[in-house]
């Protein structure tokens, strides 16, 4: 059978033009749709460990997590793990739910921003104001490469991981050492999405 050509594959106009018109490479789109798929799974999981988090038990009956924005499941997370005994432990709670706002800004923009073309320096802007027109909240700018894409792809790696540690473990999660032997990743999962996503902060402040 003849090998189809990738210009004759199904999307590849769309494709194109993300690629010459707005400077989103084939491995950049590949990181952006790897980070769309696995947010889903991230606040799939989120939700299980703010269960085991609260001792809530789901079974036959609707969770009080249910239908709630991922705000909310991250608000209740932090709030419920700082009230746990251990020190350590509320200190990675603290770092999994900055890191997990920050993605979770990042992920709104990529799924409801506008993409701008690569002539104006690209990207994606999120309450953007085109006709003089007022907003509600500020805008949002996500820088988008396949570096930058990446550094959040590796931190939403790390969150998975921590969360699944949680949502598997024996043991109350601050008595699991899997979670807790996790920080040092969590603390720089948290700097690189923080240095993403106040990226348009961080460089119009070294303009100034």
């Amino acid at each position: 059978m003849a090998t189809r050509k990738t210009s004759e594959l199904p999307g590849s106009s769309l494709v194109g033009i993300l690629d010459k018109g707005f400077g989103l490479s084939g491995p950049t789109l590949e990181r952006i749709g790897a980070f769309v798929v696995m947010w889903a799974t991230f606040e799939n999981d989120l939700e299980r460990a703010l269960w085991r988090l609260t001792g809530e038990a789901p079974e036959g009956a609707i969770p009080s997590t249910d239908a709630k924005p991922v705000s909310f499941l991250i608000r209740r997370f932090r709030e419920t793990g700082l009230e746990l005994d251990e020190e350590e432990w509320r200190c990675v709670v603290n770092l999994l739910c900055d890191t997990a706002g920050y993605l979770a800004e990042y992920r709104n923009v990529i799924a409801h921003g506008q993409l701008l073309p690569a002539r104006v320096g690209g990207g994606l802007v999120l309450n953007a104001t085109w006709h003089g027109e007022k907003r509600k909240r500020p805008p949002i700018t996500a820088h988008i490469d396949e570096r930058l894409v990446g550094i959040m792809l590796d931190a939403l790696h790390e969150l998975l991981i921590v969360l699944r540690a949680v949502v598997s473990g024996e043991n109350a999660p601050n008595l699991d050492s899997r979670v807790l032997g996790r920080k040092p990743m969590l603390q720089r999962a948290r700097s690189g999405a923080a240095e993403i996503r106040y990226l348009t902060e961080a460089v119009n402040s070294e303009k100034y």
